[in-house]
């Protein structure tokens, strides 16, 4: 089935982005863009990997649907945020309370796509519940924690955990490339990305607003080069430092079963792993179905509206 993709915000308007920056207390630049309804509930969001803060352009309709206000961030590293040496998951956290005490904000819920898993769910094990109401994830990427994990990822990302694990330094060396296409020749990184996607994803990429966001995104990814991204993929591949089964707030997770980046296998370690997990298999869908935000938002409000006194 087709997606009328008319609910994206204007191509022009995310071009046009200019975030705004934090300075932590250790030097570093956090930069980050709202979307969705100003005066809604807080919600961070957190992009894939790789990509950056424009990628909140996407859930940005269903934030305004169900009354969310955006903070779409850079991870360090990625768009206009400094690189953090060293980065851990657990590292994300503190930056998050950083820039939720700079905007002012006491409770807040945290969503994102993809490479976002790790961050969100770290989120959920260091944050008080007290201060985060809710997780909202499409499909988040999981930990490769069991030899099956590791035999159901795709060929590409086979390579980069055996690489991770062994070759740490090959990881730079694989991203280089990636990040080049993806600023200066996207037509081919696209081109590569079409034949390996399920067909709803294809037909995500063949619509001209969609496509025009999603290159947005990348070649913002990439602004400072491939470092960023690389760090964080090795962290993605190798151990967490901390145990998904230690969540303590409502997670609502969407994925689709044609998803060839978040495998089946893995979605079932998610499923089965964090404690009281509201989880939705999405038939016939890929990794790109945008077009959930609304359903994972309408969760994360019905969450928030239950914890309300």
């Amino acid at each position: 089935m087709m997606v009328d993709f008319s609910f994206l915000p204007p191509v022009r308007a995310v071009l046009s982005d200019e975030p705004t920056k934090l300075r932590l207390p250790g030097g570093r630049d956090l930069a980050f863009t709202q979307w969705g309804d100003g005066a809604g509930f807080p919600v961070f969001y957190f992009h894939g990997t790789p990509s950056s803060r424009l990628e909140g352009a996407f859930a940005d309709a269903a934030a305004r649907r169900h009354r969310f206000r955006l903070v779409a961030v850079d991870r360090p590293g990625f768009g206009q945020s400094t690189f953090q040496h060293h980065r851990r998951f657990l590292d994300w956290p503190e930056d998050v309370l950083a820039l939720a005490d700079h905007l002012k904000i006491d409770r807040f819920a945290v969503a994102g796509h993809s490479g976002a898993g790790p961050h969100l769910l770290a989120c959920g094990v260091c944050i008080d519940p007290k201060r985060l109401a809710c997780i909202g994830a499409l499909g988040p990427w999981g930990p490769v924690a069991s030899a099956d994990i590791a035999k159901s990822l795709n060929r590409l990302d086979h390579a980069f955990a055996n690489a991770a694990r062994q070759r740490p330094w090959l990881m730079r060396m694989g991203f280089a490339p990636m990040g080049w296409a993806a600023r200066w020749w996207p037509d081919l990184f696209f081109g590569l990305m079409k034949r390996s996607v399920a067909t709803a994803d294809r037909r995500a990429l063949e619509d001209p607003g969609f496509t025009a966001i999603f290159r947005s995104a990348l070649r913002e990814a990439f602004r400072q080069g491939s470092r960023g991204a690389a760090h964080e993929a090795h962290l993605a591949y190798t151990d967490w430092g901390f145990d998904i089964a230690s969540v303590r707030v409502p997670t609502h997770i969407w994925l689709g079963d044609q998803d060839v980046f978040v495998s089946n296998t893995m979605g079932r370690y998610l499923e089965q792993r964090i404690p009281g997990v509201d989880f939705h298999w999405v038939a016939a869908a890929g990794h790109l179905n945008v077009e959930d935000w609304h359903q994972i938002f309408a969760a994360c409000r019905e969450s928030i509206g239950r914890a309300a006194p």
